[in-house]
């Protein structure tokens, strides 16, 4: 058996498997930045390594396992776990790594020679590129005869990252340029592959692990179709409403590809499931985020059954003697604002109360989530004796944990596990683009504003908000409005007049008037260039404890901070202020482009000077390895106010765009 571990990782996946050394008597060492020495595995090990260049570094992580005394090397996923020269410099080093060999690594990380494999044992495959490439032009070429739609995919990696859909040849290039780059900074290879992409498909996984002495068996399916942007959200097992003989199929396929493979450790089939027709897409050669699920329902420990194949010891069991029973559900929590475009979201993290569930997590209550990875801070996983019990709990999860600082998509997801389509299990990989966030649930910019003007104007005025707020006989409300007044906010830079209708007992009648966040300004912090629109119907609001104003029926946390208010809705943050007030229907248009998140530029696309039209792209923010592109409000001449490769801030002005004309 291994005694000493590097776990070459950082974060929940990190302490997941520190978790299973810790039970078996292994010891381990991690490596860190300075950003995560904090976390919470490195108190246990035996020691940590600082990793100067970053968790990339396959000379230092070798390093770090050799002068350590370790005897093994275990990848995690993401970053280097599924680097062939990672794996052959861990073995050259005379250690053991917890992963297929570096041969089956480099054949299944080519998407194009892992198809030709898998056509070959008979498993269903798309078409695509029969090898992948960095040459633009090369791809370009093979796209004219995959035809569109296809997708575009790094060859180096998984987890969504750099994955794009295309339906035109007009949009190709500049797609496999962002895929490039993404693809690179994220997995240190920036070959591409293409494949014909299918509509409307649902994303079927099957667990499987194979030895050296040539067993392979299945750990049954999980159903990933919840994600956005290919990158999954929401993870359950077993897969729902599949035909017992499709399954048993799909089950068939997975085990025969693992053996023409002589796969050895634990892997991925991912397949694409239509009607009842299912397709090859890709082998992940490590443990997935999502095999919590298969852990849950199976009561298997997946990481200790990698660590005893990599020391050489058969599969632990035979595929009759593995069952399951329930169902389980995963929630990723990332740092996103899912009600403004899913912009990631860094900053300070406070959990003030964990929900009643396995919860997968590298800190106990305090995190500074940075903008140097990816975006995921936790993993909720709940299980139950049926897939309504885990849908049920997965969502009472997401409501019962409780945070301030950073917005997350908690308040989102918690709604989407509450959709019928999801209850009956006929959403496909699209559904979660498909939504509208504020036009499906709400808009938390104008819950923010209608709780905090409830908390001023309710008929108790001995509230803990009213300290600094126009006191008296409420004569500070607009005098001229048709309601009881009017009181006009700023909601993070945008205005929100909201009008107070009347009182109900203890509640409080309000409703909002606002810009409209559907405009081409919405990727800018200031919204109030978009038109302006009112709620018809005004919903009663009222305190139903000393931090909550329920506004309807959705609660809302507001806290007194400094001259404002911050308000948690829905899983996301507000802050909210004062503003002078506005004449209604007056709108402007803001001559400058701000960025919408601290990351880096990464790209530009005009130079100053330049003429632009409305809704052409002017440069291409990064953080948290997402892109934002940046395109213009209006048309007019362009002032570019940051250089590219500048580390800019949230708000921060990088564009000035002035009509034709206006500084003559």
């Amino acid at each position: 058996m291994i005694s000493r571990l590097l776990i070459a990782n950082r974060g929940e996946i990190a302490a997941r498997i520190a978790r299973t050394c810790d039970r078996l008597g292994i010891e381990y060492v991690t490596v860190s930045v300075a950003a995560d020495r904090s976390l919470t595995y490195h108190a246990a090990a035996v020691s940590t390594v600082t990793l100067p260049e970053g968790y990339l570094d396959i000379g230092a992580l070798v390093h770090a396992a050799t002068e350590t005394g370790c005897d093994a090397v275990h990848p995690g996923y993401g970053f280097l776990s599924e680097n062939a020269d990672f794996a052959r410099a861990v073995r050259a080093g005379g250690l053991v790594f917890v992963g297929p060999s570096s041969r089956v690594i480099e054949t299944m990380a080519d998407k194009s020679s892992a198809r030709q494999i898998m056509a070959e044992a008979g498993v269903p495959v798309l078409p695509g590129t029969v090898r992948a490439s960095e040459d633009l032009d090369a791809l370009v070429g093979a796209a004219a005869d995959i035809g569109y739609p296809l997708i575009v995919k790094p060859a180096g990696g998984g987890g969504g990252k750099g994955m794009s859909v295309v339906r035109a040849a007009a949009g190709l290039r500049e797609a496999l340029a962002s895929a490039s780059r993404t693809a690179t900074a994220a997995f240190a290879d920036g070959r591409l592959h293409l494949e014909r992409y299918v509509e409307r498909a649902r994303h079927i996984e099957v667990q499987v692990f194979g030895d050296e002495f040539g067993h392979a068996v299945h750990l049954f399916d999980r159903d990933c179709s919840l994600q956005r942007r290919h990158q999954k959200v929401i993870e359950e097992a077993p897969a729902p409403r599949i035909p017992a003989a499709v399954r048993a199929a799909m089950f068939a396929a997975a085990v025969q590809g693992t053996k023409a493979l002589q796969y050895v450790g634990a892997g991925t089939f991912e397949f694409l499931l239509v009607g009842d027709e299912f397709f090859f897409i890709e082998m992940n050669t490590r443990l997935q985020v999502e095999h919590t699920v298969t852990e849950e329902i199976t009561g298997l420990d997946l990481v200790e059954w990698q660590l005893l194949v990599a020391a050489g010891e058969p599969l632990p069991a035979d595929q009759a003697a593995i069952g399951y029973s329930g169902a389980s559900v995963q929630v990723r929590m990332y740092a996103e604002d899912p009600f403004r475009s899913f912009l990631p979201c860094p900053g300070e993290l406070e959990v003030t109360h964990w929900p009643d569930v396995r919860v997968e997590r590298a800190f106990a209550r305090h995190l500074d989530v940075t903008g140097g990875f990816d975006p995921m801070i936790a993993k909720l996983v709940a299980t139950g004796a049926t897939r309504d019990d885990a849908l049920a709990a997965a969502r009472r999860a997401c409501e019962d944990l409780r945070w301030q600082g950073i917005s997350t998509n908690l308040g989102f997801v918690a709604r989407v596990l509450a959709a019928p389509i999801v209850a009956a299990a006929e959403h496909d990989t699209a559904y979660l683009d498909r939504i509208d966030p504020v036009a499906e649930f709400g808009d938390p910019d104008e819950l923010s504003a209608l709780a905090v003007a409830a908390a001023l104007t309710a008929p108790d005025r001995a509230t803990p908000w009213s300290t600094g707020a126009p006191g008296g006989d409420r004569s500070w409300l607009d005098p001229t409005d048709r309601d009881l007044g009017g009181l006009d906010l700023s909601v993070d830079g945008r205005a929100v007049t909201v009008r107070v209708g009347g009182y109900e007992g203890d509640a409080v009648l309000v409703r909002a008037e606002t810009a409209d966040p559907s405009g081409p300004a919405v990727q800018t912090t200031d919204r109030s260039a978009t038109t302006r629109r009112t709620t018809e119907v005004g919903v009663t609001a009222r305190r139903t404890d000393r931090d909550t104003i329920t506004v309807g029926s959705t609660p809302c946390v507001v806290q007194r901070v400094g001259e404002g208010w911050i308000c948690q809705v829905a899983g996301v943050s507000r802050q909210v202020r004062y503003a002078e007030y506005r004449s209604l229907g007056t709108t402007a248009t803001d001559p400058e482009i701000r960025s919408p998140m601290p990351g880096t530029l990464v790209q530009l696309h005009v130079e100053s000077g330049n003429p632009v039209e409305k809704g052409q792209l002017l440069g291409v923010v990064e953080a948290m390895k997402l892109e934002h592109e940046l395109t213009a409000t209006h048309a007019g001449i362009v002032t570019v106010t940051a250089a590219e490769g500048a580390v800019v801030t949230t708000a921060q002005s990088l564009f000035l765009i002035e009509e034709r004309g206006a500084a003559l």
